[in-house]
């Protein structure tokens, strides 16, 4: 299927409270490992209001940019300056790729991580992903939904003890759930709950072949919605 080139979200305020951190990074302001200031502070500093800052920072999070310490506020986390700032230039240029792409690349990295994930898994990582069960399945009816979602799955990825893909879904997934936020697609399922469970047998038992087809499955309804979103944006075949 040929891929739209256009553009699904355009910049927004919060990315560009993340240019101005990488601007501040780059120039030595702030480095690896520095607390970043209060969100009043920032916002009066940048010049946008504490709103567009908290987003910023979330997403940031999301990314693994940035780290938010009980009573400690939002650190830089510890890595190479060049990655930091590859990184982040990743994040604020993510929005020219086409919604399609995203989640086609997703459905095939969720696939292999828990693939890897059910042969890999350790003790430590089993107590993970049942918290993060535990923790998504407390909050599936509430508007917090999405971020505990993202955390389960993130568990998994980081089971797969394979680096690459766990920064690769960090780099994507976030993009993917705001348009699903936007498009109001991440609906309550209790579906999502059963198959939530299910994967934490299949990865328990290290049936990895049956991890990794319901992860498809799990994710089909996604697809699809991507799929439909892409139609209404490619221009009609001429004939």
């Amino acid at each position: 299927m040929p891929v739209s080139a256009s553009k699904y979200t355009d910049t927004t305020a919060s990315d560009r409270v993340i240019a101005r951190i990488k601007e501040m990074i780059s120039s030595g302001e702030l480095k690896p490992g520095d607390r970043l200031p209060a969100e009043r502070k920032l916002a009066a500093d940048l010049g946008f209001g504490r709103t567009q800052i908290r987003e910023a920072l979330h997403k940031l999070e999301f990314y693994g940019i940035v780290k938010t310490l009980p009573q400690s506020g939002s650190i830089i986390n510890k890595l190479d300056i060049t990655s930091l700032d590859g990184l982040i230039s990743d994040v604020v240029n993510l929005q020219g790729y086409d919604f399609y792409s995203l989640v086609e690349t997703r459905v095939l990295l969720e696939a292999k991580a828990i693939r890897l994930c059910a042969e890999r898994r350790t003790d430590q990582d089993m107590s993970a992903i049942v918290k993060a069960l535990e923790q998504f399945n407390r909050y599936w009816d509430t508007a917090e939904r999405v971020t505990y979602d993202f955390a389960f799955h993130r568990a998994i990825a980081e089971a797969s003890h394979n680096p690459v893909i766990k920064s690769m879904l960090l780099i994507i997934t976030p993009d993917i759930l705001a348009i699903y936020n936007r498009e109001r697609f991440c609906a309550p399922r209790q579906s999502l709950m059963n198959e939530h469970k299910l994967m934490v047998d299949y990865i328990r038992d290290q049936n990895a072949d049956a991890a990794e087809q319901l992860m498809i499955h799990h994710l089909s309804d996604v697809t699809e919605f991507a799929r439909q979103k892409l139609s209404q944006q490619s221009p009609p075949v001429e004939k």
